[in-house]
């Protein structure tokens, strides 16, 4: 059994993430849990409130929550395809970084997050006040839908990669399972300055061509970008990725593939989910 963990705040991308979770994983036996965070907002707090007004506060936000959670449960149940799916419902007072670090030991294989826009993204790779979860991506694979993302069956994985570290098994069994269970191609791509690869990076890739030997595989390269749309666009048009991963190491991703402050200035969107596994200790 795959257990997901799926923080929402009711929004329609939150949503968007759970259904495109449903899809990815109906093959599998899979115990969902969804998770909402809810604390007072600072414009509540305004004022020298008492402790009985602060309660009702806490009191209200609770009930309207609980709503909020019933309405979700009824029509996610109400329209799930899936008999081999199961969840679990879960209002939290508090912050939601809190709450997932005390999640951590729980075993989730996955953590699937709605963004919106360059606004969320932002929020998932630096982290914020509201989707603080830089801590939690380096132990557990996050997969991260755009809020205009459809789930399509994975013809082709895009593995983006540059060769310079050593690949361990355990970090790309999320990759590998995925492409076993949708029988998808598996197109490593290197983005280069140059075509010229050292020694270090010959051994490396002997050792990625090793581990990929029970999938199918291809390798591209592709030329370094100025812009992060015009590389996408490449991945998802002319490659034609249906998901993108990569590992999580100690240097961004997309600082590696171009030459733009990352997420700054971009509007970013894009339809195409990337999921983000943990570099292997």
């Amino acid at each position: 059994m795959i257990r997901i963990l799926i923080p929402t705040d009711f929004s329609d991308h939150s949503i968007n993430a759970l259904k495109y979770a449903q899809l990815l994983f109906q093959k599998e036996v899979v115990e969902f849990t969804v998770l909402h965070a809810y604390e007072p907002s600072a414009l509540q707090f305004l004022g020298n409130k008492s402790p009985s007004a602060l309660k009702r506060v806490y009191g209200r936000l609770k009930i309207n929550t609980l709503k909020q959670m019933e309405d979700l449960k009824a029509g996610v149940c109400g329209s799930s395809q899936f008999e081999n799916h199961t969840y679990n419902w879960e209002a939290r007072e508090g912050h939601l970084s809190n709450i997932i670090d005390e999640l951590l030991g729980s075993d989730y294989e996955y953590i699937v997050m709605g963004s919106k826009g360059a606004t969320g993204l932002k929020e998932i790779f630096f982290g914020s006040t509201t989707f603080d979860i830089v801590s939690l991506r380096h132990t557990i694979p996050l997969l991260i839908v755009p809020e205009h993302a459809e789930f399509v069956e994975l013809s082709n994985i895009g593995f983006a990669t540059d060769f310079q570290n050593f690949y361990f098994k355990e970090e790309l069994n999320p990759l590998l399972k995925l492409a076993k269970l949708w029988e998808s191609t598996v197109r490593t791509i290197k983005i280069y300055d140059t075509l010229e690869i050292s020694e270090k990076q010959k051994r490396h890739l002997q050792k990625l061509k090793g581990l990929l030997s029970d999938v199918d595989f291809s390798f591209h390269v592709i030329e370094k970008y100025s812009s992060i749309e015009n590389c996408i666009y490449e991945f998802k048009e002319d490659l034609e990725i249906d998901l993108m991963v990569m590992i999580d190491y100690s240097k961004s991703f997309f600082e590696h593939l171009v030459d733009e402050p990352v997420i700054k200035r971009i509007s970013f969107h894009t339809k195409l989910p990337f999921l983000i596994f943990p570099e292997a200790n």
